[in-house]
């Protein structure tokens, strides 16, 4: 029996390790992937937990779940400070707007014919660089007060079925004049039927403006606009050559006050792409932008000439029977 108890004994401690072994390797991959799922989303108020019980292993544990509890802390103390800080400047932008409206307001008034005010000519051209310098800060103010609303999530868009195409012709009016004086070659092709999409008219034109206000500051010779339709969203091209811009350049064109020494000359804010974008986002749209030589859907418009830019206005479409509500004759 004694005998008997010696062979076995090896058998059973080397069986009972092997146990453990297998054990705390199942633990750590089901650890693992809980780590994983965790890093998706840390605003979940997730933990890791133990599938079998191991002292040493429990220790490990708690020692993670206390980091992301620590890390979560810091996340919410870091939204709160940011949102406070984006409250601050909406409020300063706010207040900045008002004393610059009366400036322009007074020079206006001031540079108005039949006021009969003894003006020389150097002094109009004083007053000329003044309005202008205050029409660029008032741009930037405004600019800078949208992207603040955007960020405290301060800022309400009212998303409903809108028809792209007018929105996109009625601003090409209002802006034609930046591109008349940037003298630019204008080829537009837009279908003459509605396209209706997901999305606010005011954030929609302002996207489409500071498009409009970008091409004006770097575009060469030439801007074409490109719209194609799928199934689920449509796509706006913007198409602009320029010799102002770098391959290098693209990457950074959407960051906040990211600006070539040229667009600076021409009272450009460095705001107008940024805000653009977060408001695509903010229509659960997107707005990209990529060399034309990586874009295949450019393709038939692009040209061997200067380095191309093209923006990428992705929309959401509004669904089939949206669209039966508002108008039947679109479903025929």
């Amino acid at each position: 029996m004694i005998y008997l108890l010696f062979i076995m004994m090896p058998v059973v401690i080397g069986g009972y390790f092997t146990f453990r072994f297998f054990l705390l390797k199942y633990a750590l991959r089901e650890a693992d992937k809980e780590l994983k799922d965790i890093q998706k989303d840390f605003t979940q108020n997730q933990i890791l937990h133990l599938p079998a019980p191991d002292g040493d292993l429990e220790k490990l544990m708690n020692s993670f779940n206390g980091t992301l509890e620590e890390i979560r802390r810091h996340r919410w103390e870091y939204e709160k400070r940011e949102k406070e800080f984006q409250k601050q400047i909406e409020n300063i932008s706010h207040d900045l707007r008002t004393p610059l409206t009366v400036i322009l307001g007074y020079l206006k008034f001031m540079k108005s014919p039949g006021k009969n005010m003894d003006i020389t000519q150097e002094q109009a051209e004083v007053l000329e660089i003044i309005e202008r310098k205050a029409e660029s800060m008032e741009k930037l103010v405004t600019q800078f007060y949208t992207f603040s609303r955007i960020n405290a999530q301060d800022y309400e868009l009212k998303i409903q079925e809108i028809d792209v195409c007018r929105i996109l012709r009625e601003t090409l009016i209002d802006n034609y004049q930046i591109l008349e004086t940037a003298h630019l070659k204008l080829d537009t092709d837009l279908p003459e039927h509605p396209i209706w999409v997901k999305g606010d008219d005011g954030a929609l034109e302002r996207i489409f403006s500071n498009l409009f206000q970008n091409v004006g500051r770097y575009a060469n010779s030439f801007l074409r606009i490109r719209l194609k339709e799928s199934e689920e969203e449509t796509l706006i091209f913007f198409v602009n050559d320029t010799e102002k811009l770098s391959e290098t350049d693209i990457p950074y064109l959407f960051d906040r006050f990211y600006m070539k020494d040229v667009s600076r000359n021409q009272g450009g804010t460095g705001l107008g792409l940024t805000v653009a974008k977060c408001l695509a986002e903010a229509m659960n749209g997107a707005l990209d932008v990529e060399s034309i030589d990586e874009r295949k859907e450019c393709d038939e418009i692009a040209e061997d000439k200067n380095i191309m830019i093209c923006f990428t206005l992705k929309l959401k479409n509004v669904l089939l029977d949206m669209n039966c509500n508002m108008e039947e004759s679109i479903c025929d």
